[in-house]
């Protein structure tokens, strides 16, 4: 059996705590690239959010509520969320 394989990139930069401006629902984010957002919620940040709090369980909290990208830049504009540069070769 192999050994679990590491993943470092969340020691570089980790993921951050974010406050939605429109709910206030407080959830854990990390820009790896423009492109790219990774969300962690948890059942406070859930149930604070109207959108997810009336979704199905397995539903949208992966992606996100649509007016958390909204926060989501804002914070990054401000530069209180950085994002991760791609590394080049």
């Amino acid at each position: 059996m192999s050994e679990p394989r590491t993943d470092a990139r969340l020691d570089e930069v980790p993921m951050q705590p974010l406050r939605c401006h429109h709910c206030a629902a407080r959830l854990l984010v990390r820009k790896s690239s423009v492109e790219q957002t990774t969300l962690q919620w948890n059942a406070e940040a859930r149930s604070a959010c109207p959108e997810l709090r009336s979704a199905p369980a397995a539903g949208p909290a992966i992606a996100g509520c649509s007016r958390l990208r909204g926060s989501i830049d804002a914070e990054v504009a401000a530069g209180r969320l950085r994002v991760v540069e791609a590394r080049t070769a």
